[in-house]
C-alpha cells in the first residue's frame, strides 16, 4: 500500500473508532497549560480531539513518517488550531526531549511488540516506556492505547469465530511472543518502567447504518487486516461466504443490509510517573 492509500485508510478507520478514542481523551485531566505528547500522532486526527476535548493545552505530533507530520500540519491548520500545535519528526526508540518535559505522552496503537517487518516499533516495549517515563514530569501520566476487539459480521458469528481463530486474523501476532508481551499485559509493561496508579478502562465505537462511503472504506480495509490472509487457513466454503458478504457486487454484501451494526473496542492503560 502506497503512503497516499495509508493515509486514507488511517483517515477512514479513525472515522470508525472515534466515538471510543473521544471517550478516552475526555475522560483525561490535563490543566490549563498542559504539555501533551502524542506519539505516533498519525494523521493528527487525535491531536485535533485533543485540542477540541482540552483547548487550553499545547501538543506536540511526532511521527517517524515525515508524509504524516505534513498531512497533520495541513489538518490542524486547517482547524484553526496549529497555534496550539508543534510538530517533530522522529523514531520514538530514541526521543530527544529533555527530561519532565510533558504532563502527558499520549500513544495510540503505536507500542504493539513485535518485530520491525511486522511493522513493530520493537521487540519489547519497556525501552521506550522507560524514555516516556524519562521526558514526562513528575506526577504526570502515560497513556497507551490499543484496539483490543471488534463485532464486524453482524448475522454471521460462527464465520467471524472461525475467521477470527485463524493465526493471519491476530493483529501484531507472533505465536511465539512471551505472554508478558501481550497487549492486555499492559499495567505489568508500566509498573516494570516505574510509573504508580495503573488504571485500565475499555471504551466502546458503535457502527451503525447508514454508511458513509469514507465508512464502508474503513470497514473495508478492516476486512482486509483482519481476514484478508486467511484463505489458506479455513474451508473454501467458509472463504466463499467470506467473500460473498464482503463484495460490494453481490447480493449477499454485509453493509447494505438493512440495519447493519458492528462495534470496537479500545483499552486505556494509563500510569503516573512518581513524584
Amino acid at each position: 500500500m502506497n503512503e497516499s492509500a495509508y493515509i486514507k485508510a488511517l483517515e477512514s478507520t479513525s472515522r470508525l473508532s472515534e466515538p471510543a478514542i473521544r471517550n478516552a481523551i475526555k475522560s483525561l485531566t490535563l490543566p490549563t497549560g498542559s504539555r501533551v505528547l502524542d506519539v505516533p500522532c498519525g494523521t493528527g486526527t487525535q491531536m485535533q480531539w485533543m485540542l477540541e476535548a482540552h483547548p487550553k493545552i499545547k501538543i506536540t505530533g511526532f511521527d517517524i513518517a515525515q508524509d504524516h507530520i505534513k498531512y497533520s500540519k495541513e489538518k490542524l491548520t486547517k482547524s484553526g488550531k496549529i497555534h496550539s500545535c508543534k510538530f517533530i519528526t522522529g523514531d520514538m526508540k530514541k526521543f530527544e526531549f529533555d527530561n519532565n518535559t510533558f504532563d502527558l505522552v499520549w500513544c495510540c496503537d503505536g507500542l504493539w511488540p513485535g518485530s520491525k517487518e511486522m511493522g513493530c516499533p520493537s521487540e519489547e516495549p519497556y525501552s521506550i516506556l522507560k524514555d516516556m517515563v524519562r521526558i514526562t514530569k513528575p506526577g504526570g501520566k502515560i497513556a497507551i492505547l490499543f484496539w483490543t476487539s471488534q463485532k464486524l459480521l453482524p448475522g454471521y458469528p460462527f464465520l467471524e469465530a472461525t475467521l477470527n481463530a485463524t493465526k493471519s486474523s491476530i493483529m501484531a501476532a507472533n505465536p511465539h511472543i512471551s505472554p508478558q508481551l501481550h497487549f492486555m499485559r499492559a499495567p505489568a509493561w508500566l509498573l516494570k518502567a516505574g510509573l504508580e496508579n495503573i488504571q485500565t478502562q475499555t471504551f466502546a465505537a458503535d457502527i451503525n447504518t447508514p454508511l458513509n462511503d469514507l465508512e464502508k472504506v474503513g470497514l473495508h480495509f478492516l476486512f482486509d487486516m483482519f481476514w484478508g490472509r486467511s484463505e489458506n487457513e479455513v474451508s473454501k466454503e467458509t472463504w466463499k461466504k467470506y467473500k460473498d458478504i464482503t463484495n460490494p457486487g453481490s447480493e449477499e454484501y454485509i453493509l447494505n443490509q438493512c440495519g447493519y451494526a458492528g462495534l470496537l473496542t479500545y483499552t486505556m492503560f494509563i500510569g503516573i510517573v512518581p513524584n
